[in-house]
Parts: C-alpha cells; structure tokens; sequence
C-alpha cells in the first residue's frame, strides 16, 4: 500500500481510469466468473494504460502551450521546490490527467462493449423466446418450470424485465394457472384467481412457448413489445461520443488557456 502523499497520488492516478472502465464494463455486459486477481490486474493494466496515453497527450498539449501545464522535468525531479514555487499548476494538470486518463478508458469500454441492459437484444434467447415471429392476433403463452417446489405456472406473457445477467431477470406472467407437478403430494393451497406473478429468472428451470389467443377475446391485439432502452442506456450507448467529446474539450481549453 501507498505510504507517502506522492505515492497516494500516483496509486490514485493509475487506478481510477482502470476502476471507472471495470465498472462501465459490468454495467454493459453479462457478469463473468472471474478470480480477484483477473479483476485487479485488469483494472491496473486499464488504468497504467489510460495515463500513458493520457500523459501522451498533455505532453503535446504543453509543446504547443508550455504554460497551460507543469513541466514533467519539474514534478520528476524529486524535489518539492517545483511544487511549491507551482502548486496550482501541478494541481491544475494532476486534475488534467485524471480526467483524460478516465475519458479515454470510458470511451475504449464504450468501443469494445455495446450496451445490453437497455432491454435485450436480437441476438439474445430470451428475445427470441418472447418476441420474435408471433402471428397477428395471438399472444405468447408460456409453461414455466420452478426450479424448486414442483410447481408449474402457466401464463400469458406481461412483461420481462431485461438485465445484462440473466439471473436478474424476472418474468411477469398474466392469466396465470399454478400447477404442482408431484402429483402424489397434496396439492397446495394456491389462492385464485391471479392477474399476475413475477417469477425470478434464476428459479426457472425451463420455458416452452405457444402462441394463443387471450380466453375470452376474440384476438389478443399487438404482442407485448420488447423492453425499451432507459435514458440511462442511451447514455451508455453514446458513452464513446461523449468521453471523445470530453477530451476533445479538455484539450482545447488548455490550449486556449495557455
């Protein structure tokens, strides 16, 4: 662990670019089973490389304005004479920095990762499952297997509120019929009648899909649609446009600043 002020400032430095990517990441794809040390290193590989390239590109800022940031050979230098004659402008490009360094490993994890948790996508089962080629008129009706209690529900499906991990997805059936499916044990007292039930995606065991008509009308109307993106997947979706946009800024304010 750091034991100095500088030391403190360089652990911060480095790692905060690699935390900020490692949780944009968790945010954009399904969990994965990673060991700590997997983690660690990638949150330090992320971040030593986000400020080489960050401090890659204050380098050329300040060839073209010297004033706008402190002289390396200064803060290098290994002595606190720079820092104190400089203090606001060693502060003024730590913050710099910082700030790049983050910019940078936001807009690479917006690159190599589109977002999933706005709703699912084409690509995945469950949108096939649910949403895919249902015919004009009819309404996706599911068998759904518990995991435990030997109980199947039957329903009309309501909604699926979407997640990048499958296992915090949940299910929300309409006319739905509970059956238990150990036939030899008492059946249990299942109160009647349901208008709805959310079943947690990690109980499920299996799904089989039919397409039917809703009982008591002639037509089921539009399928259900595929959830919508939230204003904060959109955000997620623009994350490279935005952190480009932000180094972009950053480097002409200190260009006009110097």
């Amino acid at each position: 662990m750091p034991t100095s002020l500088s030391a403190v400032v360089v652990f911060f430095v480095f790692v905060v670019p690699g935390l900020a990517f490692e949780l944009s990441l968790r945010e954009r794809v399904p969990s994965r089973a990673e060991s700590p040390f997997v983690e660690s290193a990638r949150v330090l590989l992320v971040g030593a490389l986000a400020t080489f390239a960050a401090c890659g590109l204050l380098l050329a800022i300040r060839a073209l304005r010297p004033a706008s940031l402190p002289s390396p050979h200064g803060l290098l230098g290994g002595t606190g004479g720079y820092l104190r004659a400089h203090f606001a402008l060693t502060v003024t490009g730590l913050f710099a920095e910082l700030v790049a360094a983050t910019a940078l490993a936001l807009l690479v994890a917006g690159l190599v990762s589109p977002p999933t948790s706005g709703g699912i996508r084409g690509a995945d089962a469950w949108y096939e499952l649910l949403y895919n080629e249902i015919p004009d008129g009819r309404q996706p009706k599911l068998v759904v297997a518990l995991k435990s209690g030997g109980h199947r529900v039957e329903g009309f499906l309501h909604l699926l509120n979407a997640h990048p991990e499958v296992d915090r997805r949940e299910l929300v059936l309409r006319n739905v019929e509970v059956f238990q499916e150990e036939r030899t044990s008492a059946p249990a007292p299942w109160p009647q009648p349901y208008v709805r039930l959310a079943i947690p995606a990690r109980d499920i065991a299996w799904v089989a899909i039919a397409h039917a008509v809703v009982p008591g009308t002639a037509t089921s109307g539009p399928p259900p649609a595929p959830p919508a993106p939230s204003p904060g997947d959109r955000l997620r979706g623009l994350q490279w446009q935005l952190c480009a946009g932000l180094l972009a800024a950053e480097a002409a304010l200190l260009l006009l600043l110097g």
